[in-house]
């Protein structure tokens, strides 16, 4: 019950974190608003976390756990996230295990394997670093990578 108290709450200021109603009163540079509410070594369990850009969401994380190790710093393991472009088309990532920054808003993801697929390629790494602001990130090695001509992406959309 308490966890799910927890969960609720972290939503909540996730979604007022989004809209710039929280952030910038709360919490200090680089820290994320919603971890005042949980000391570090708090873990919560099958936490969702969309990413808004003005009305659309431009992102959805989902782990099975999160760690906060400290208010501007979280550990979470079994990721999928989501990422839906402006044309409908979208991307998901699969890794075992990360860590996201909110000063340098990067997530790092060492302990791969890391999977990603997108209508137009299937990638495969033994890790990732991605920056979320610039929502630009580089697969580290090794890396299998399998590119679909286009044809091939556009009968695999219909």
């Amino acid at each position: 019950m308490v966890s799910r108290l927890i969960v609720a709450l972290l939503v909540c200021v996730c979604l007022s974190v989004a809209n710039g109603q929280v952030a910038e009163r709360t919490a200090g540079r680089g820290e994320f608003p919603a971890l005042q509410l949980l000391p570090p070594g708090s873990v919560v369990r099958g936490i969702s976390l969309p990413r808004y850009e003005g009305h659309r969401v431009t992102a959805l994380l989902r782990a099975d756990l999160l760690e906060v190790i400290s208010r501007y710093e979280v550990r979470m393991k079994k990721i999928h996230t989501t990422l839906y472009h402006e044309k409908g088309e979208t991307t998901n990532l699969r890794m075992p295990g990360a860590r996201y920054n909110f000063r340098t808003q990067m997530l790092s993801a060492r302990t791969g394997p890391v999977s990603m697929q997108n209508p137009r390629y299937n990638a495969q790494a033994a890790g990732l670093l991605f920056h979320s602001a610039t929502r630009r990130g580089v697969l580290t090695g090794p890396v299998k990578t399998l590119i679909y001509p286009a044809a091939v992406s556009a009968s695999a959309e219909s």
